[in-house]
């Protein structure tokens, strides 16, 4: 009787590792399996690294056409500022004319010529021309509104510049029972920029030194005898 458990034995041993190496077949194909996909995910991210890479050369070749493209359309704008300034070099803006003073036939440069005259130190001898003379764009503000400047073109840079000394020395001007002051003409983004001047020109005031402000940007500053420029 004792045969037989052993060939059981013997049967169910085969038959385990028979299912032992099916399993381990299983497994290398899995493991064949993980690899392949392990490597189609390396390859997948090599090209994707290179791609990032190819992106990133790219877009520091676009970076700097970009900012070479900046570079020109700040050389453009400051071209266009200095041409549309260049073109105002003759004019002058008067602030605080009342509205409706034109009338009965006497506007524009015959107007602007009798303020001048009645407000500034005007020789006879060198009579000064004005070219054009209007109110600047927009609608006639209430009664109750400051009026609009009138921008004055003169035939002359010379001339502009002596009614702006003349008025610098005047101190303050009135037409008419009215304030009124008049300034050069210029941009919006010129006069911000001289703007930023006012505080040191107060100062230099206060001390005593001589100084001006020239075009477009240009303080001048005389300490003991030297010239300064900022």
């Amino acid at each position: 009787g004792d045969p037989l458990p052993n060939a059981t034995l013997g049967l169910a041993t085969s038959a385990e590792i028979a299912s032992l190496m099916n399993l381990t077949q299983e497994m290398a194909t899995d493991v064949a399996s993980i690899r392949t996909n392990i490597a189609d995910m390396r390859g997948s991210l090599e090209s994707l690294g290179q791609r990032v890479s190819g992106a990133e050369s790219k877009m520091g070749r676009l970076g700097v056409v970009t900012d070479d493209h900046e570079a020109r359309l700040r050389e453009l704008w400051d071209r266009v500022q200095d041409l549309e300034n260049r073109s105002r070099r003759n004019n002058i803006r008067v602030i605080g004319v009342p509205e409706g003073v034109e009338g009965n036939g006497v506007s524009g440069p015959t107007m602007l010529l009798s303020i001048l005259q009645d407000c500034l130190l005007l020789g006879e001898s060198d009579p000064i021309e004005v070219e054009q003379a209007h109110r600047t764009l927009g609608p006639r503000p209430a009664p109750d509104q400051r009026p609009r400047p009138i921008i004055a073109r003169l035939l002359r840079f010379q001339d502009r510049e002596r009614i702006l000394r003349l008025a610098r020395e005047a101190g303050e001007l009135y037409w008419r029972g009215g304030k009124i002051m008049i300034f050069p003409d210029m941009s919006r983004e010129l006069a911000a920029q001289r703007k930023c001047f006012t505080l040191a020109r107060c100062c230099c005031m206060e001390l005593g030194l001589r100084h001006a402000l020239q075009y477009p940007v240009v303080l001048r500053v005389t300490v003991d005898g030297r010239l300064h420029r900022f």
